[in-house]
């Protein structure tokens, strides 16, 4: 594996595990109730990583990694994680459609 491909991975999987620590926390659970599924039916899956600059401040950036969320075949919501460009977390979305 080259270097970027396990940089790419590496986002991928520490948002995999925020998404599992989001969903395990008891006060997220009433989500899953509002849409009728268990947090278990629901699987994360790799979407998309991207680098957005803020143009005042060029040495300024943040990584925006997102995962698809899937139920039986169908696309229930998305999960992103926002990362500084010290890798330190600035927030997280769990959005259902």
């Amino acid at each position: 594996m080259n270097k970027f491909n396990e940089i790419v991975e590496n986002y991928f999987k520490r948002s995999i595990d925020s998404y599992h620590s989001c969903i395990q926390n008891k006060e997220n659970r009433y989500l899953f109730r509002e849409i009728g599924l268990s947090h278990r039916d629901v699987q994360p899956e790799k979407d998309a990583i991207k680098i957005l600059y803020n143009d005042s401040r060029s040495a300024y950036y943040v990584i925006e990694v997102r995962l698809n969320l899937w139920s039986k075949q169908s696309n229930v919501g998305h999960y992103i994680l926002i990362l500084d460009e010290e890798n330190q977390v600035l927030d997280d979305y769990l959005v259902f459609i």
